[in-house]
């Protein structure tokens, strides 16, 4: 009898939980940005006769239930707990490296890789203006002696020659090496240990290799010896630690006294305008008591930006046209030692044509500049040729 009675009791809270969920899936609102995880949920998908006969919206819907499930936040938690106490190493496609390192495990490319390497050559192919491309590897390909033992990761180097090789036949595409800009620098904080990016300290032999690169000369901003942080010069280095990025957000589990250091420089701009407002500043600094502490650099990522530098009596060159990532957005104040203007492009929100943008700008450089994580996954470079 008391055995039937617990079973009652079960199956009376197991219906209230479903009951409680479909509610909540009918009549909450849907949150659209996850601070928490630094990403955009999932819509509600439409319904549509061809997503219904070909299985999308099931998938579309599937995904939408499971990232609006009610206190999900709580779940991962307990699952990423769970995880520590059996002694795993991974949550939620986050693996737990050496020294407090996260890293993102990628055991094979997306599909839409091989499109966005055709949207970049075709783009290359429609025009004879040089080009200059960089991909920026992820941290698991320099970090290697923080990574657990038998890692999965992709051989990301070969993919990233390959195109490379792809483009120089092109003739009028430069390749952007950053293995060689990043190598020998990998005891330094160049990659954070709980976000995807690579810290400003990282961005900034990156863009010592760009200088190099786009302004054709090895007369580079020195910043010193890496060892002792980098400082370009006459400009004052700012940290903020506590930050915590979107590996941390989707690890969840036990992570230890491992938060991150952000740094950035006071660099100054003559404006910055975005969205129709001019600033006179690339950061946010109210962000910086955000969770999202990143989002300080270039105010977020927006379609389309303006950036004039101080007009200091250097020489610099006239524009540049850079399409990117937020892997960029700690790099830019950098490149305003080398440009007047910058237009930055960010093709996920930008709307209108990008080959109009570059016929009304002829004398301008162009750089797309993009880690590798983001051109393997991302879905908007078809808009390089339209």
């Amino acid at each position: 009898m008391l055995q039937y009675i617990s079973r009652v009791k079960f199956t009376l809270i197991f219906a209230l939980m479903v009951i409680s969920a479909f509610i909540g899936y009918l009549f909450c609102a849907d949150p659209v940005f996850s601070e928490r995880e630094n990403r955009f949920l999932a819509a509600r998908p439409a319904i549509t006769l061809s997503g219904l006969a070909d299985g999308d919206f099931m998938n579309r819907f599937e995904l939408y239930t499971t990232e609006r499930l009610p206190l999900r936040d709580m779940f991962v938690s307990v699952k990423a707990a769970f995880g520590e106490m059996i002694a795993k190493n991974e949550n939620n496609g986050i693996v737990r490296g050496r020294d407090g390192y996260l890293f993102e495990k990628l055991v094979a490319t997306d599909p839409q890789l091989e499109k966005n390497r055709a949207s970049v050559l075709n783009m290359a192919k429609q025009t004879d203006r040089e080009i200059t491309v960089c991909i920026i590897p992820n941290s698991f390909e320099i970090l290697k002696d923080k990574l657990p033992a038998g890692f999965p990761n992709i051989p990301e180097e070969e993919i990233i020659r390959s195109f490379y090789d792809e483009l120089g036949k092109c003739g009028n595409v430069r390749t952007i090496d950053m293995y060689e800009a990043l190598r020998g620098h990998e005891d330094e904080y160049i990659y954070y240990r709980s976000d995807h990016h690579w810290t400003t300290d990282g961005a900034y032999l990156g863009y010592l290799k760009l200088h190099e690169q786009l302004l054709g000369t090895g007369d580079m901003q020195d910043g010193g010896d890496m060892n002792t942080g980098i400082s370009p010069p006459a400009y004052k280095r700012i940290e903020v630690p506590g930050f915590l990025g979107t590996y941390y957000s989707k690890y969840r589990g036990v992570f230890g006294d491992h938060s991150d250091i952000l740094t950035y420089y006071d660099i100054p701009v003559s404006s910055y305008t975005v969205g129709g407002i001019v600033y006179d500043s690339l950061y946010d600094l109210d962000k910086l008591g955000a969770y999202d502490k990143y989002a300080m650099f270039m105010r977020g990522n927006e379609g389309v930006a303006v950036v004039e530098s101080v007009d200091d009596g250097t020489d610099r060159k006239d524009e540049l046209i850079l399409f990117k990532d937020s892997y960029s957005n700690c790099l830019i104040p950098f490149l305003t030692f080398d440009y007047d203007r910058i237009t930055v492009v960010d093709l996920r929100y930008f709307p209108d044509s990008v080959q109009e943008l570059l016929a009304g700008k002829p004398d301008a450089d162009v750089l797309l500049m993009y880690n590798f994580m983001h051109f393997n996954e991302d879905n908007h470079f078809y808009k390089l040729v339209r």
